[in-house]
């Protein structure tokens, strides 16, 4: 699951009116029960008494909308953040690990609810291991070695492959705590994967700064993944200021790229 899969905040007029849509609305009403009563329509226009009257209290509604709709959003935890979005995890038994930021915690706790917890497969080991403080991200991989191995695959919060004694350590603790009966479990550092991007690119602008966004596009392209194609990681490379590039490879091929489930991708950027 990643945080482009979550369901945007659906758009509710009602509580996104501006202080001139509230008070417009409230003008049309005089003019409406005015047009009723026989009466000529009242004065509305800034500085008459009416919008004196009517248009600061249209900004105080405004505003509270605004607190009705932050209020609203708490209530579910696809939107909800900070001590709310903890109050969420309380309620399901998941507590928020120390460095853990809302988004981490976030799809940890819909991970969870949408898993079934103790069958012993490879979704309970993920599930598990990232409970572990100081782990960012656990990839399973079931019978890698025999039948009744399941081998995890750590990052740490920043995203980077855990230390050898870190994995250690997580695997001693689930040896202990979690692992169901017969299963040879071994936790491991993540191996990372290099993408190394190579053109020609003709430009004015900076080079190194566009080797970063080029570099980030491809990551934002690459998340959830496990072949990159080459047409597609091409477009990535026109950018703004520098649209004509040539002699484009990936890992010094015109092929698509495969990368290992387990890998965390690291991009290079090398523009020529």
């Amino acid at each position: 699951m990643k945080l482009t899969d979550l369901p945007k905040l659906p758009y509710m007029p009602i509580l996104e009116e501006t202080p001139e849509d509230i008070y417009q609305r409230w003008v049309n009403r005089a003019i409406e029960l005015a047009k009723e009563k026989g009466l000529p329509p009242p004065p509305t226009g800034e500085g008459e008494y009416f919008y004196d009257l009517w248009h600061p209290i249209a900004q105080e509604y405004a505003e509270q909308q605004e607190l009705w709709t932050y209020g609203f959003i708490q209530a579910f935890p696809i939107w909800a953040d900070g001590e709310f979005l903890e109050a969420h995890g309380w309620a399901d038994g998941l507590l928020k690990k120390e460095g853990e930021d809302d988004d981490t915690f976030r799809l940890r706790l819909l991970d969870r609810a949408f898993t079934e917890e103790g069958s012993g497969r490879r979704k309970d080991y993920e599930l598990w291991a990232k409970e572990v403080p100081g782990v960012g991200g656990a990839i399973a991989v079931e019978k890698e070695r025999h039948d009744n191995s399941i081998d995890l695959y750590l990052t740490d919060m920043n995203g980077n492959p855990v230390t050898l004694e870190f994995a250690e350590q997580v695997e001693n603790l689930m040896w202990e705590e979690k692992r169901i009966a017969g299963h040879d479990l071994v936790a491991h550092p993540a191996p990372v994967f290099t993408l190394r991007i190579e053109a020609a690119l003709e430009t004015t602008g900076d080079r190194a700064m566009l080797a970063e966004q080029i570099k980030k596009r491809v990551l934002a392209y690459a998340e959830g993944r496990t072949k990159l194609v080459y047409n597609y990681v091409a477009a990535l490379l026109v950018v703004d200021i520098g649209e004509n590039y040539s002699s484009f490879t990936m890992n010094g091929t015109t092929e698509d790229i495969e990368i290992p489930l387990v890998s965390i991708l690291q991009v290079e950027v090398v523009l020529l």
